[in-house]
Order: structure tokens, then C-alpha cells, then sequence
């Protein structure tokens, strides 16, 4: 008889997260040439320096019991714990230490409303039936890996469902580590998943991973932290055959993000790199992702293949980026926004794409793709941009109803290398306005805008000429792009 599923809710870190998300006032792009083109929109505040600044997971190494893991069964020293074969089940609060090896069995938390930490010590565990580590009922749950240990956790192909914890109509649990409530995955040593069956690692509440080296390879999605997922001072490597990281809540548009700040991550997935429901924000991290098999396969209308994908917002504060992707290498359907960082971004789609507004405020990109950037507001003030694309270098095209295209560029060093053929290195379905900065153009057409083109400021070359206006190569065509969405979700 399985037990009653239950339905509690435990969002410790909401209170954190709503004292930083702030409501932005209007956004305006090329404001100051053209009213036409004002919008207003949302954005999300950067929680990743919040993030950061905050204290590092520890715990109490004073262990409530001690489980030793000797292939077939365990021995216990201690309170909480009930062994039966092959199954170790813990039912009350505290430290629960583990090493040895389980060869085919599992760990169950069913501690209601109890805090719990699994201090993984040298723990080999796998089971072919259902989850290695399975917290079905806890407050919250911490599996903590000790430093100087290495551990594994490894599920079968197939799950049973057969014991009273799991549901196949449910599909509880659906990964090597599974956890229905708050998990944290913390400490100094290092754990290695394999997902066989479906996914590596998944919360159906919040997922935080700080200060730990961590391998998953997954079947299906690598890390997935269902209301939020935070990724704090770790080393993570991902191999999934579906998305690499990812948070699904789709209900509440408070959650359903992901946050990751100082921290190195590799990360390879048939599908997306990572993907949010609602907002990614990145901070002082080392990230190497491949989406969809990289830039030299075609991606799939029916599958998203994007090194970074994000439902509302993305931000970037620092770091270093290398994307290869079949897909966008950036995507929102709101507002990416860079302040600095060096991104080399290799697609066979857009570098950067935005539906709405894309602002970059300083950073050094290499960008290789059928197009660079890609917004209804594309605003650059500061950076140094090279981009070479078979398309379009620059695509300010009409995604948002209501708003008009524009490209502003107020700074930096820009440098544009164009394929031949009915190709343009910046073009807009509205306006262009260069009021700083210096922009190297070579290629068949300099600029293609169907509104304005204006030249306040800067140094503008194109095939080596420099400008004293901005020529719109095809005045009066203005064909441009105007859908340039990938034509995947």
C-alpha cells in the first residue's frame, strides 16, 4: 500500500530572494534620438552577488549515526536508523554518517518535518531498482560530502516502484539522487552521479550546490532544482541527454530560475546547456557548454539546443564563457543584459538573442554564427565585440509588438566580418543611432534600416572607408529579418 503523497512546501530562502527583486522602472533603447521607440519592461535584479556574499554551507560532523555500507546490507551505530536487507531508512533528524559500499540497494529519508544531513564519507552506493538516495520526507535535506572523500551514486535502467515510498503513476522518485523537499548537495569533497535510468539529480523543491566537485551523467536532464537552483563556489561537469541544469517551476513567477556565482562548470547536453523557467543570473564563473552536438549540427524544430536559455531574463556580471551550440548560444524571450566578461561564442543560430532588449555595458566577445546579436532593442555601450556571421551581424528585429527596432550604439570597439551575399552587419527593422564608440565593418552591405539612420558620434569604417553618415545600402527594401526566432521553442 503506498503512503499518501504529500504536498508540503518549504521555501527557505524565499525571503532572501524577495529582498532583492526589485521592479524595474521603463526601459527606453535609442532614447535619445527617437521616442518611437521607447518600451516598458520588467527586470529582474542579479541575486547572484547576494548569492555570494552569503555564509558557506557547514554542518556538524557529530554524527546521530553511523552507517557502514558492506555490499548486500549496513551495520548502524546510533539512533534514526532502520536497515532492512538492502534498504537503509532513516527517520529522524541529525548527521547521519555513511561509507563502505552498498552494491544494490538505496537510501530513504522519511523524517517529516526534521532537518537532515547525509555526510557522505567514502559512500559507494548503487541500486538497479529505483534512486540511489531517495528523500522522500524531511524539512530539508543536506547530503554533504566530506572532504578528501570520493563518492558515488548510481541507479539502474529501470525502476520498479515496487516499495511503499515510490509511485509509478507519480513517476517518484525519477533520479539517481531525488529529493521531494529542500536539497542541498555541499562540501569539500567530491560525488559522482550517474543517472541510467532518467535524471541525475533533481529537487522538487530548491536545489543549492555550493563548494563541491561534482560529476553527473544523466539519461535524460542532468541537475534539475524544480523551484529554484543555485550553484555556488562548485566545480560541476554534466553530461546529459537532455538539459545539462535546468528549474521547471511554471506556476509561480517568483521561481523557476536559476542563480550561479563563482563557480566552474562543463557542460554538455543534447538539449539545452541550461534553461529557466523564468531568470539566469551569472556571476565571476568559468562555463564551457555544448548544446545539441555544437555549431556544426543542424538543430531540431522540435528540440531547443541553446548553450544558456532563460523564459524572462539573463544577466551576466564576470567570468569566462566558451558556447558551442546547434541553437542560440544565448536566448530569452525578455531582456539579456552583460556588464563584463569574455564570451567565445560558436552557433549555428543567433550568438545572442533577445526577443525584447539586449544591453551590453562592457565585456569581450567573439561571436561566430548565422547571426551575432540579435533584439527588438539592441543597446551597446561599452565592449569589445568581434562578429563573424553568414547573416546578419546585428538584427534589431520586430519581436515585441508595439516597439520600435532600433541598434544604439554609444561605445566600445565593434568589428564586423560579413559572408557574402544578401548579407547586412547591422540592420534593423527600425532605427541605427551611433552616438560613440568605434564600428569596423567589411562586408558586401554596411547597413540596412527601414526608419532612421544616424551618425552622432564615433568612428564608423566600412570596407576600410570611414563614414561621415550612415548609408543605407538598401533604402527603400529594408527587408532585413524579420522573424529571425531560430523556428525552435
Amino acid at each position: 500500500m503506498l503512503k499518501r503523497m504529500k504536498n508540503t512546501k518549504i521555501f527557505k530562502f524565499i525571503p532572501i530572494i524577495l529582498a532583492v527583486l526589485l521592479a524595474a522602472g521603463a526601459f527606453s533603447a535609442c532614447s535619445k534620438k527617437s521616442e518611437s521607440t521607447q518600451t516598458t519592461t520588467t527586470a529582474t535584479t542579479s541575486a547572484a552577488e547576494v548569492l555570494a556574499a552569503g555564509s558557506d554551507v557547514t554542518v556538524d560532523e557529530n554524527a546521530t549515526a553511523t552507517i557502514t555500507l558492506n555490499g548486500s546490507s549496513a551495520t548502524v551505530k546510533g539512533e534514526g536508523v532502520k536497515v532492512d536487507g538492502a534498504t537503509v531508512l532513516i527517520t529522524a533528524g541529525g548527521t547521519f554518517s555513511i561509507s563502505g559500499t552498498l552494491d544494490d540497494g538505496s537510501v530513504i529519508v522519511d523524517a517529516d518535518g526534521q532537518n537532515v544531513t547525509l555526510l557522505l564519507n567514502g559512500a559507494n552506493i548503487t541500486c538497479s531498482y529505483s534512486s540511489a538516495i531517495y528523500v522522500y520526507n524531511a524539512k530539508s535535506a543536506t547530503v554533504y560530502v566530506k572532504e578528501g572523500t570520493e563518492n558515488t551514486l548510481s541507479d539502474g535502467s529501470t525502476y520498479t516502484y515496487k516499495d511503499s515510498y515510490s509511485s509509478a503513476a507519480e513517476e517518484e522518485p525519477n533520479a539517481c539522487l531525488y529529493a521531494k523537499d529542500d536539497l542541498t548537495v555541499a562540501g569539500s569533497g567530491s560525488l559522482t552521479v550517474k543517472g541510467n535510468f532518467n535524471n541525475g539529480i533533481v529537487s522538487k523543491d530548491t536545489l543549492q550546490i555550493e563548494n563541491v566537485t561534482l560529476t553527473v551523467t544523466a539519461k535524460n536532464n542532468g541537475i534539475n532544482g524544480k523551484d529554484f537552483l543555485s550553484v555556488k563556489k562548485a566545480t560541476l561537469k554534466v553530461t546529459a541527454g537532455g538539459d545539462a541544469l535546468r528549474s521547471t517551476n511554471d506556476t509561480d513567477t517568483a521561481l523557476g530560475y536559476i542563480v550561479i556565482a563563482s563557480s566552474k562548470l562543463t557542460l554538455t547536453a543534447k538539449e539545452d546547456g541550461m534553461q529557466a523557467q523564468t531568470y539566469i543570473s551569472i556571476a565571476s564563473s568559468q562555463m564551457k557548454i555544448s548544446a545539441g552536438g555544437g555549431s556544426s549540427v543542424s538543430a531540431s524544430d522540435d528540440v531547443s539546443s541553446k548553450g544558456i536559455k532563460a523564459g524572462t531574463d539573463i544577466t551576466v556580471k564576470g567570468g569566462t564563457y566558451v558556447i558551442d551550440a546547434s541553437d542560440d548560444a544565448m536566448h530569452t524571450n525578455g531582456n539579456i543584459t552583460v556588464s563584463d566578461g569574455t564570451f567565445t561564442l560558436t552557433t549555428a543560430d543567433d550568438g545572442i538573442h533577445a526577443d525584447n532588449s539586449l544591453t551590453i555595458d562592457g565585456g569581450t566577445f567573439t561571436i561566430t554564427g548565422h547571426e551575432g546579436l540579435e533584439a527588438t532593442l539592441i543597446t551597446i555601450n561599452d565592449g569589445d565585440i568581434t562578429i563573424a556571421a553568414s547573416d546578419d551581424g546585428m538584427n534589431a528585429a520586430q519581436k515585441v509588438s508595439g516597439v520600435t527596432p532600433c541598434v544604439e550604439i554609444n561605445g566600445g570597439k565593434i568589428t564586423i566580418n560579413m559572408g557574402q551575399g544578401d548579407t547586412d552587419a547591422i540592420d534593423s527593422n527600425g532605427n541605427v543611432i551611433i552616438n560613440g564608440g568605434t564600428v569596423n565593418i567589411t562586408g558586401q552591405s554596411g547597413f540596412d534600416y527601414d526608419g532612421t539612420g544616424e551618425l552622432n558620434g564615433g568612428t564608423v569604417y566600412v570596407n576600410g572607408e570611414k563614414q561621415t553618415a550612415l548609408a543605407n545600402q538598401f533604402a527603400g527594401g529594408g527587408m532585413g529579418d524579420p522573424g529571425g526566432m531560430g523556428g525552435r521553442p
